[in-house]
């Protein structure tokens, strides 16, 4: 599933990078934690997911492993990264 995507910060990928509301920081890391398992395969470090979590969810609010791991490969597709 996640092959393609590119490790790298969200930054990179043409995110603004902004910090979320303290009470969403626990989900954020917690959903970073759960995307290591998949996304940690290709090489995403745990601070670059750690960080497209706080980006992820400061913008969406809440979501699954599947809509965070969607959201990425958006971002990386419109900014020219993947294929």
């Amino acid at each position: 599933m996640p092959a393609e995507l590119k490790p790298e910060h969200p930054h990179d990928a043409g995110v603004q990078e902004t910090i979320p509301e303290l009470a969403q920081i626990e989900g954020a890391r917690l959903l970073a934690n759960e995307a290591a398992v998949v996304l940690g395969e290709v090489g995403f470090t745990e601070r670059e997911l750690e960080e497209w979590a706080l980006a992820y969810i400061e913008r969406e609010g809440s979501g699954d492993l599947d809509a965070f791991v969607g959201w990425i490969r958006e971002r990386e597709l419109a900014h020219g990264d993947i294929a």
